[in-house]
């Protein structure tokens, strides 16, 4: 099968692909062949989400668009709800996808903008929508890394490289210690790794002697990003270092601030921990953006952390159902089944600032709702 040429709208592309190495790969292939991209990243849950933020950006920019989709396996209903959102625009928007993923045959039948082939990855599938537009000296360079990819994506186990395919995989999947919500400086730091793997791949090192040169490959991502001082500190762990990075570049569109009895209050929702810890250090006592932070599961459970002369455990107990020390307490809301960050930014304040009774009256020492009269004529 021949891969279709990739959509060239006059105005953005929109790529939005899957989160582990075929979709950064893809991503990667475009970035190399020099086409301009605004790009996202989702697990196949949230793709209709992610949609809907392309479409609202589309709608405010008001022109001409394309919509990319690769490696994820859109379920009909998906699809049905897609396309009808892109048909709907009145800013006109075109749409494709390039999947290899096998269950979404019955998709690929109804929409001719599905483009599937089960035989080569969505990295490599990319390469070949973008190849042609590639100066002709790197393009056996990407076929080949785009191989590379095909062969631990689509688990090909009798190929010579595929235990050091899988190896790249688990690089990309690894935790990067940058703060979640910083997408594009993650997807960047993917995109290093990527790189810098590659050319060492293509250097002939093997798998020993790239795993000794991870160190200094995730701090080269660092260089002109952080302040030397800091960059060269031997005393400052390299996990501490993109702490720093992401402390520097969060503020309050990314870390919603809640005014907690004066306290101003920063809120993090299903961070990794150690990441949590590491950039709030930073953010709290050194850049003074906020004087405690709350970090929030899935579950409603939480982790407060304050700085000198605020009682995290004290404000936990009035409000959280919890306890601990004035610099460091937990807790939990009420809901154990949070959907997101401004989920958990809402329930939040309703817990420190609930709702008034509607409408009371008093009866000696009881207040008690009064109903309305039978009978008794709206106004």
């Amino acid at each position: 099968m021949t891969t279709p040429a990739l959509i060239a709208p006059t105005g953005t592309l929109y790529h939005i692909s899957h989160t582990d190495l075929d979709g950064y790969g893809a991503q990667f292939m475009l970035k190399a062949a020099g086409i301009k991209t605004q790009c996202f990243n989702s697990d196949y849950r949230d793709i209709p989400a992610v949609v809907d933020r392309v479409v609202e950006e589309i709608l405010a920019k008001g022109e001409p668009a394309g919509i990319l989709l690769t490696d994820l396996n859109l379920t009909l209903d998906q699809a049905d709800q897609i396309d009808k959102r892109v048909k709907k625009l009145k800013v006109p928007t075109t749409l494709q996808l390039l999947d290899h993923h096998a269950t979404g045959a019955d998709v690929a039948a109804k929409y001719d903008w599905y483009y599937l082939d089960t035989e080569r990855c969505a990295t490599k599938l990319a390469y070949e929508s973008v190849a042609a537009r590639m100066p002709e000296a790197r393009q056996a360079q990407y076929a080949l890394r785009a191989d590379f990819v095909d062969m631990g994506d689509r688990w090909l186990k009798d190929e010579p490289l595929f235990r050091k395919s899988l190896y790249l995989l688990g690089l990309v999947m690894q935790d990067d210690h940058l703060a979640p919500p910083l997408s594009d400086l993650k997807r960047a730091y993917r995109f290093h790794i990527i790189e810098s793997f590659f050319a060492a791949h293509e250097r002939g090192d093997n798998l020993e002697v790239i795993e000794r040169s991870l160190y200094d490959i995730r701090k080269q991502f660092l260089e002109g990003r952080i302040d030397k001082a800091d960059m060269n500190n031997p005393e400052l762990p390299l996990n501490d270092k993109f702490h720093l990075l992401s402390a520097a570049v969060l503020d309050e569109t990314t870390v919603p601030m809640v005014m907690i009895d004066g306290v101003k209050t920063g809120i993090f929702y299903n961070w990794p921990h150690d990441v949590w810890r590491g950039v709030i250090m930073d953010m709290m006592e050194t850049r003074q953006v906020m004087d405690m932070a709350i970090g929030v599961r899935g579950n409603g459970k939480l982790s407060l952390r304050a700085n000198p002369g605020v009682d995290a455990g004290a404000i936990s107990a009035k409000y959280f159902r919890g306890g601990g020390h004035p610099g460091a307490a937990g807790g939990e809301l009420k809901d154990n089944r949070l959907r997101d960050l401004d989920h958990a930014v809402s329930l939040i304040k309703q817990t420190i600032n609930p709702e008034p009774p509607i409408a009371t009256a008093k009866l000696g020492s009881m207040i008690t709702i009064q109903p309305p009269r039978k009978g008794a004529q709206k106004k």
